[in-house]
């Protein structure tokens, strides 16, 4: 699935909110409150993944393995590209 298609695939599952900017998620919510979604690897092999984690590839590039990817607005459900930053794990972020 190329790069387009599957941002509208996880567009179709976002409301978005004009009051925060947030693109909260209205699909699948795992029980620790954030978006799931399922992605298709190059491979053409299917994984569950975290739809913020999900927007981030999507929308701007590779998650370094060092990093962790977190809502700067603190909304769970937010996969909005804009609200989305990489945090060291290590320091606290």
């Amino acid at each position: 699935m190329d790069a387009t298609r599957a941002q509208e695939r996880l567009l179709a599952s976002v409301r978005k909110n004009a009051d925060t900017g947030c693109w909260e998620w209205a699909g699948q919510v795992s029980n620790s409150g954030y978006g799931r979604t399922m992605m298709r690897d190059a491979d053409g092999s299917t994984r569950m993944q975290s739809a913020h984690l999900a927007s981030y590839e999507l929308f701007i590039g590779p998650i370094p393995p060092d990093r962790q990817v977190r809502q700067s607005c603190a909304n769970r459900l937010c996969i909005n590209p804009d609200h989305l930053e990489l945090v060291d794990p290590a320091a606290g972020g």
